[in-house]
């Protein structure tokens, strides 16, 4: 479930995409890729994952200032035929890498009946469920993951081996006009976007801001003994996975599958071995799109996706539990919310906003 934000000020969303595009602009990144990083960094906290929204916008900048990101790269396919292909993402920022490489997927996928992308030498790119979604918009089921570099043990271990490599799926519930884009709260797809471990690498991030501990469970400090020091994972320890041996497990086939079909480093190589710091320019995705209508009736195949999210819904719940969720309904009610009314941000990222709008030289217009 996404972290619960501290409300320090709730900002029209288009105002959030349009500040984020400015700046990435004034970092160098040409204005249409700029709009793309924009949009997919404000959907994750609009979605109420605020753990791959704009809190790590400081970071995409100053890595774009610093070199770790390439402002203009040259993307370029390098592999696949038929049904999939592989670029290469000459080290651009994850954001714009991603949307290349979905959109690529959704293009084959109108060809083929579905379309597989594999993005090498790029970074960073968010949330995977904005990446699993675009393709509803054009009436297809998405499927998205990335590598990562390594925070977690394989069960029973204490060394970070493998990469928190978050997948996510996306099943349109209603027909659209791929041709008018629609706010992210009318599609309402049913959908999974999760962490394999426990809980997400930059939720630790959210607690060591706010200068609270986290709940036991979450991680392990570097000797494998639990701990509830934001810190200790980044001072050797690592995230317990979610389901311990099988959580592992799928991050280690996620991890090769995005290294080793695009030809890039897996997880445990994406460190420096010397200094232990992460390598840029080295995170690998991989994207799918299905065309419902080349498969079967596309108003059928969407009335019983609603149908089957209504069943769920109204099954019983057992004591102490208020309601059954299908997947999405969490996220997708908050879309809905946040298109409305506002994103609401914490203040540690408010005070990152103002401080990248005087770093590049960008009006401040959050508040």
């Amino acid at each position: 479930m996404a972290e619960p934000v501290r409300v320090a000020a709730v900002v029209p969303w288009e105002r959030l995409v349009d500040f984020a595009a400015r700046a990435y602009e004034a970092a160098g990144v040409p204005p249409h890729q700029a709009q793309d990083a924009a949009e997919g960094i404000v959907d994750a906290d609009g979605h109420g994952t605020t753990t791959h929204g704009l809190k790590n916008l400081r970071n995409y900048i100053t890595a774009l200032k610093e070199g770790r990101a390439n402002p203009t790269p040259n993307i370029q396919q390098v592999g696949g035929k038929g049904n999939s292909a592989v670029f290469d993402a000459d080290g651009s920022l994850g954001h714009v890498a991603a949307y290349h490489g979905v959109r690529k997927a959704i293009e084959l996928a109108k060809e083929w009946g579905t379309g597989t992308v594999v993005v090498r030498n790029s970074n960073h790119y968010g949330h995977s469920g904005f990446w699993a979604s675009v393709p509803v918009r054009h009436n297809m089921i998405g499927f998205a993951f990335t590598n990562a570099g390594p925070t977690m043990a394989l069960y029973g271990g204490k060394e970070a081996i493998v990469g928190n490599n978050p997948p996510s799926w996306a099943i349109p519930t209603r027909v659209v006009d791929p041709a008018k884009k629609l706010p992210a709260a009318e599609y309402e797809p049913v959908f999974i976007d999760m962490a394999l471990s426990v809980v997400a690498g930059n939720r630790l991030d959210i607690y060591r801001r706010r200068g609270e501990p986290i709940p036991e469970g979450w991680a392990f400090d570097k000797d494998g003994m639990p701990t509830t020091d934001p810190h200790d994972v980044r001072n050797g320890g690592t995230l317990a996975p979610m389901q311990g041996y099988k959580g592992a497990g799928l991050a280690v086939v996620l991890g090769m599958m995005t290294s080793f079909l695009g030809g890039s480093m897996f997880d445990d190589q994406k460190r420096d071995p010397v200094t232990k710091a992460m390598t840029s320019k080295t995170t690998g995705h991989l994207f799918q799109a299905h065309d419902v209508g080349q498969f079967t009736d596309l108003e059928a195949f969407c009335r019983q996706a609603r149908e089957s999210r209504d069943e769920i819904r109204v099954s019983p719940p057992k004591a102490g539990v208020e309601r059954v969720y299908a997947p999405g309904d969490i996220e997708n009610e908050k879309v809905k919310r946040h298109n409305a009314e506002g994103v609401p941000l914490e203040q540690f990222t408010l005070d990152d906003l103002a401080w990248i709008a005087e770093f590049v030289g960008v009006e401040y217009t959050i508040v």
